[in-house]
């Protein structure tokens, strides 16, 4: 058997985080908020720091 190597950067984690921050941003948003808020993370005119 392979020993495990140890990562530097855990994608699974990473990108759980992301969601679980987006979650957290957008709760109380209806449809159309919601939609707005991620084009305007996608154009990067806000930012996510994922801790």
């Amino acid at each position: 058997m392979k020993a495990k190597k140890e990562k530097s950067f855990d994608t699974v984690k990473f990108f759980r985080q992301v969601k679980t921050l987006l979650a957290e941003k957008m709760e109380g948003m209806n449809l159309a908020e919601q939609k707005e808020f991620i084009r305007k993370v996608r154009e990067g005119e806000i930012k996510l720091s994922v801790r």
